[in-house]
């Protein structure tokens, strides 16, 4: 779907606020799933932290690559570590991996989450649907073993409400299991047993799946970053650059 105008994205944001409040008044529960990666979280801050770590402990045998990165901001990384590099005149393969390697052993872990910034906006949507009557529902491909208390800290620390009752946290059981498989998973379980009334994620296919389950919902994708290949927005999937076209 094209880029909705800001009054349009604003106008369907508080129809979404009223619809919670008229289904709370019942005494139904209103679910608005929110993923963090990508879509409540930057976390290209933590890619960037981790890559610039490797360049600084190693600068005496690549001094070259420091210099390279001392330039590059958050915003300019592509998905894959090894694009960035490339993106930047590294040309040693040898290099790239040893790079991606040092990252992949830190960026799916509890200590790297609190790298990671708010998107614009994010905040503040969530604390208007839960003020609302809302369940925000945190729902993430990061795993529970190596990255729930690194996530519940960094949600804590930026003001999202976590850990009571009237939210939801839904990390993957194991690192292995497939990020789409297992949302797909649990979008089915909530159909069974919940009241979808929004989501918002990066993967243009799953603000699709969700969508396609829940007409009704207000479906959000944000345009940050996904994975090479992924189809595009159908009708009816709002396309936002951050929360803030939401208010």
């Amino acid at each position: 779907m094209d880029n909705p105008t800001p009054n349009a994205a604003r106008a369907a944001f508080n129809a979404l606020l009223k619809r919670i409040e008229t289904l709370r008044a019942t005494g139904e529960e209103p679910l608005v799933v929110f993923d963090l990666d990508g879509t409540l979280y930057d976390n290209t801050h933590r890619t960037l932290r981790i890559i610039l770590e490797f360049a600084h402990t190693h600068a005496t045998r690549h001094p070259e690559l420091a210099r390279r990165l001392a330039t590059v901001a958050p915003g300019q990384l592509a998905y894959g570590v090894d694009d960035s590099l490339r993106a930047i005149g590294v040309t040693d393969e040898d290099l790239i991996k040893e790079v991606v390697d040092y990252w992949f052993a830190r960026f799916f872990t509890n200590e790297y989450c609190f790298y990671d910034l708010p998107l614009a906006g994010a905040l503040e949507v969530v604390l208007r649907v839960q003020a609302a009557g809302g369940m925000p529902t945190y729902l993430t491909g990061r795993d529970a073993p190596n990255m729930l208390l690194g996530t519940l800290g960094a949600l804590q620390r930026d003001g999202f409400p976590v850990g009571r009752v009237d939210t939801r946290e839904i990390l993957k059981p194991d690192f292995e299991t497939d990020d789409n498989v297992f949302k797909k998973g649990v979008i089915a379980h909530l159909q069974r047993v919940g009241n979808v009334v929004a989501s918002f994620d990066n993967e243009p296919g799953l603000c699709n799946l969700f969508k396609t389950t829940f007409p009704d919902a207000l479906v959000g994708w944000l345009d940050t970053h996904c994975a090479p290949g992924a189809p595009g927005p159908i009708e009816g999937v709002f396309t936002l650059n951050d929360f803030n076209d939401l208010l």
